[in-house]
């Protein structure tokens, strides 16, 4: 059963399912962060700092994980490779051909997908003992993970003609992804700029042509 959008029941249940869940084990998160934090900050001084560059270092990797997942969704497979193809390539082969139709999608249809792929990574380290996974680090996924779940939010709301205020401002201090910035990668080719967090990436990996080499490379095309 599909609604009149084309989403499937069954998509919309497994996603909504997706996000209950992981904003559960983010609260997790929140609570270890919020006592441990309280527990160290008294050890050290530089416990703070510390954590505003792991919190740093997580935002600049979930805007790279974005544009993987956005390069290889563009670039491989199609909308009917088994589950993925409905689940993540659908989303992006339609955004190409209609740029507005991410700002028509309802909260689970727009973050759904995000939450289900992050949840096995989430669910690991949040049961992972101290002796894989020191605090700091569990702090550095708490925070690469919601930079994950606010990707596909952020790029509807690079779409949106008149976004709220604040988000305005936001992408206007770049500190979001910037309608005018990602207005690069809808231009022909449509083959850069694919980091859709923030795009900070975006700038030096089209310095190094990154995507370009690594699409010969997963193809094995070297001429």
């Amino acid at each position: 059963m599909q609604n009149q959008k084309g989403y499937p029941a069954w998509q919309f249940a497994l996603e909504a399912t997706a996000i209950t869940v992981f904003f559960s084990y983010i609260g997790l998160f929140v609570y270890s962060a919020v006592t441990n934090y309280s527990a160290r900050a008294e050890q050290s001084s530089l416990l703070s700092v510390q954590l505003v560059l792991y919190a740093l270092f997580a935002y600049i990797t979930a805007d790279f994980v974005s544009g993987l997942v956005h390069f290889l969704a563009d670039n491989f497979g199609n909308p009917e490779t088994p589950f993925f193809g409905k689940v993540f390539i659908y989303a992006f082969r339609e955004h190409h051909v209609d740029p507005k139709a991410i700002t028509h999608h309802a909260f689970v249809e727009t973050n759904g997908a995000n939450c289900l792929v992050s949840l096995p990574g989430l669910i690991y380290f949040h049961h992972a003992s101290a002796s894989v996974l020191d605090y700091t680090f569990r702090f550095y996924f708490l925070v690469f993970y919601l930079g994950i779940f606010l990707t596909n939010q952020i790029h509807k709301w690079s779409h949106l003609d008149n976004p709220p205020r604040l988000i305005a401002a936001l992408q206007r201090w770049h500190l979001i992804l910037p309608p005018a910035h990602h207005a690069i990668h809808h231009a022909a080719p449509y083959d850069k700029y694919y980091c859709i967090t923030c795009g900070w990436l975006n700038a030096p990996l089209q310095q190094l042509h990154f995507f370009q080499a690594l699409k010969k490379v997963l193809r094995w095309d070297f001429r």
